[in-house]
């Protein structure tokens, strides 16, 4: 299963590539406190990457949280489709 959840309350399930890039651009226009979202791969374990308004990621894995600064949006998009397609080492890889 995968789904999107926003800060503010907003929720999908069987989500795609065009709900992530709807809330990148939704993000950029809250406010500090409704600033974030996550999307979740359920496979064995749930995959999750959550970021806020001012690019940071939160990254959980198997139970592991790793911290990451982004350095753009299209970074943050292209972790978001790496997900999507349940590509978690190159995830890992490349916010080490």
């Amino acid at each position: 299963m995968k789904y999107i959840q926003y800060a503010g309350g907003y929720q999908k399930e069987n989500i795609s590539k065009v709900d992530i890039e709807k809330a990148i651009k939704d993000i950029q226009l809250m406010d500090d406190e409704h600033g974030a979202f996550w999307v979740s791969v359920i496979t064995d374990d749930e995959n999750v990457i959550e970021v806020n308004n001012n690019l940071s990621l939160s990254v959980i894995f198997e139970g592991d949280e790793t911290k990451y600064q982004a350095v753009n949006w299209y970074e943050v998009e292209q972790l978001y489709k790496l997900l999507l397609s349940e590509q978690f080492d190159e995830i890992k890889r490349r916010i080490k």
